[in-house]
């Protein structure tokens, strides 16, 4: 029993950075989706459009929260939901 909530432990722990990876690529697509659809001033679509690179880089890097956090910033600008 306490083998087999061991195992479950780990599977959950393995999981969850590949899930949060996934989380990641979602939101940078509907981010590129709402881009190409924006109509947002040049130093804004600027702006955004780094954020959106640096949540690429903190996602591919390991830092998978700090890009999420960073996605999720550049969806509430965009009306993203």
């Amino acid at each position: 029993m306490k083998t087999a909530l061991l195992a479950a432990a780990l599977a959950a722990f393995i999981a969850t950075p590949a899930f949060a990876e996934g989380e990641c690529q979602k939101d940078i697509a509907q981010i590129d989706e709402a881009l190409a659809k924006a109509q947002l001033a040049p130093d804004e679509n600027a702006e955004i459009t780094d954020m959106r690179s640096q949540a690429v880089q903190l996602c591919g890097a390991g830092n998978v929260q700090e890009g999420l956090d960073v996605t999720a910033e550049v969806k509430a600008r965009l009306n993203i939901e």
